[in-house]
């Protein structure tokens, strides 16, 4: 009897979050959902690719109302990864009211305040460390594909944003920089929640078409991570 009652506390329970609102996170490529692990998408530089994870971190989330008047969530942190569902919607507080609202606002991965080396100890988000060396803190984002070169040859290509890096004549880092930002996006509804949809399309394409080739990985790159950051908010705005 006891098992039964505290199946029954357990089921409400999940109909009550899942009931009340929130955020769900969904993604894209171009107007169709994302399909994992499969090499059918075409660049506008007309490379094939696949798309094999999408990780990363949304932070500091407010509602904007219709009245114009501002709910700040402070301190709000979030990790998405499309493969793990239990990330694919998130009450970022017990008072979170979509009511009357008109659009959302976030920023995308953490900005210096919450960008803290080993602030988280548990999996997966600490799986999102970023070395010491590079600025520490966390990635903000994890986006890695195959795709096909020119030699019909399979090929990696990480997008890691996070902390980025100005090299002395040494080669060794003498500055950092953030690469978070913030977006705006209006209200689109699913049920009771918000959306943010990333379209992995326009983060490679728009507002530069950028070649696979020309990268293997980028986080010692600051020009390469201000490129496809620039890509990426126009992806989470489309």
């Amino acid at each position: 009897m006891r098992k039964i009652f505290l199946l029954i506390l357990s089921i409400l329970s999940c109909v009550e979050v899942w009931a009340q609102d929130g955020i769900v996170f969904t993604f894209s490529c171009g107007d169709k959902p994302l399909k994992l692990s499969e090499m059918i998408y075409k660049s506008k530089r007309g490379l094939t690719f696949q798309v094999s994870q999408v990780q990363y971190f949304v932070s500091d989330v407010s509602v904007i109302f219709k009245d114009k008047t501002v709910k700040k969530i402070e301190n709000s942190v979030h990790y998405v990864d499309v493969e793990i569902p239990s990330t694919l919607k998130w009450i970022p507080s017990e008072d979170f009211n979509l009511q009357n609202a008109d659009s959302l606002e976030f920023t995308f991965g953490l900005d210096s305040l919450q960008n803290r080396s080993y602030r988280f100890r548990n999996p997966p988000e600490n799986l999102m460390f970023w070395p010491d060396y590079l600025g520490g803190g966390y990635h903000y984002m994890k986006t890695n594909i195959l795709y096909l070169d020119t030699e019909n040859q399979i090929n990696a290509f990480n997008c890691h944003i996070g902390r980025g890096q100005v090299y002395n004549a040494d080669n060794e880092p003498v500055e950092y920089i953030n690469n978070d930002f913030r977006v705006k996006i209006p209200i689109k509804r699913q049920g009771n929640n918000a959306v943010i949809n990333l379209d992995i399309s326009t983060m490679f394409d728009y507002p530069h078409a950028e070649l696979f080739t020309d990268y293997h990985g980028i986080m010692n790159n600051q020009k390469a991570m201000k490129t496809f950051a620039e890509n990426i908010k126009a992806a989470f705005e489309k």
